[in-house]
């Protein structure tokens, strides 16, 4: 089994993205089996602080969607959104026959599984809006306090702190504990270098409540929904929101390079 991991940040194409993308590597290896294969990669055109552009969104969806079908050609059995916005990922699941797993959506549900009320602990306002949106959408808005609760850092100087977690990591258990405080039993961490900053500093709970890992959970969910495709439990292709399209028109889409 081979499971394709799609950060948001670029990972292989800009060098102060090294030392994140190696962790990212750790975090996922040590979740899954020994013999399931990992590849762990950014994108090449990384737009900055985007979760304040839906027109830039665009283009990552883009990027993430010609991941995929590459995933698809070279035998990878599952794959992973790994950005918070999970770009991509309902498109996706009608564009390639793998799993596509998103990592905010893995993460809301399995925050139900641990508590009762789960907070999203994030880097700017405007993660916030986006996270409200996708509570609302995948239909747990009722089980998500809305805060807000922001460290307030860019994706650079999170991925940088990795070496030296200390002053950012107390500005992140801060906002942590204000969100048990009102009520949440269980913490969600976006964007995903908050994950990895906790992961990094061995954080794994706040006053009780678990910290989600957020980015092991989306690898683990992956690995199980690749088992689950192979005796058969897939998406329905015929009707719904994961319609395939008929391959004449997914050969379009091919010569069109989507």
């Amino acid at each position: 089994m081979k499971i394709w991991y799609q950060s948001a940040s670029a990972y292989r194409f800009e060098p102060v993205w090294d030392d994140y993308g190696r962790t990212l590597e750790s975090q996922c290896r040590r979740i899954l089996q020994p013999d399931t294969g990992l590849y762990v990669t950014g994108i090449a055109e990384m737009i900055r602080d985007i979760e304040n552009w839906r027109c830039f969104q665009y283009y990552q969806n883009i990027q993430t969607l010609n991941a995929m079908r590459r995933a698809e050609r070279e035998g990878y059995d599952a794959f992973v959104v790994g950005c918070t916005l999970d770009v991509g990922v309902a498109e996706g699941r009608s564009l390639v026959d793998i799993p596509i797993v998103g990592i905010s959506e893995t993460a809301y549900q399995m925050a139900m599984k641990l508590g009762r009320m789960f907070a999203v602990v994030t880097s700017s306002s405007a993660f916030c809006e986006v996270y409200g949106e996708q509570a609302v959408r995948y239909g747990v808005a009722s089980r998500m306090l809305p805060g807000p609760y922001i460290v307030e850092a860019s994706e650079e100087e999170i991925a940088s702190s990795l070496g030296n977690p200390g002053p950012l990591l107390e500005l992140f258990i801060a906002q942590c504990e204000r969100a048990v405080k009102d009520g949440a039993t269980v913490i969600v961490p976006g964007p995903a270098f908050l994950a990895t900053l906790a992961h990094r500093a061995g954080l794994t709970q706040v006053k009780g409540a678990p910290v989600l890992d957020t980015i092991s959970i989306a690898v683990k969910t992956a690995e199980m929904m690749a088992s689950l495709h192979r005796i058969g439990i897939t998406p329905s292709r015929c009707i719904g929101a994961y319609a395939r399209p008929d391959p004449e028109h997914l050969e379009q889409i091919g010569r069109a390079h989507v």
